[in-house]
């Protein structure tokens, strides 16, 4: 095979390749939006704390993407408990070494998410606070399930 045929047929193998992978020759650009609909809350975190009469506990947690965020306190043990015992349960961003909720409820321990969102990405926190009925420190057990 001659130079410049050879030259030409490495030339036309270059230019197929550019083509397929350039497209038609066309310039296009595509780019994606953040998803307005929230992904599911695929990762279960469970924490337990003391909470000190008056206090606010707190739980940080990352999300690399936008999605639903269900927190549940699932117990609270100690001495002298009211049987109508709530805790304000929210969750928010945190600042510096506390948590600012934007969504907060009073809740009684269960089995069901008490407190519930769409959020992310970033970092948020669940904050746990006496809601003025305890008489002594209790221990906290919650979780908190996201994306």
């Amino acid at each position: 095979m001659s130079a410049s045929r050879l030259v030409r047929v490495l030339g036309s193998v270059v230019g197929a390749l550019c083509l397929a992978a350039c497209g038609n020759g066309a310039s296009a650009s595509t780019t994606t939006s953040p998803s307005s609909v929230p992904a599911d809350a695929a990762v279960s975190e469970s924490f337990s704390s003391t909470l000190a009469v008056g206090g606010t506990l707190f739980y940080s947690f990352s999300m690399a993407q936008y999605g639903n965020v269900a927190v549940t306190l699932t117990g609270v043990t100690g001495s002298d408990l009211p049987d109508s015992l709530t805790l304000n349960v929210g969750i928010g961003r945190p600042a510096g070494t506390t948590c600012t909720a934007s969504t907060t409820v009073a809740a009684a321990p269960g089995d069901a998410p008490q407190v519930t969102g769409s959020y992310g990405p970033g970092i948020f926190c669940v904050a746990i606070s006496d809601s003025g009925l305890l008489t002594a420190p209790v221990k906290v057990d919650a979780a908190v399930a996201h994306s």
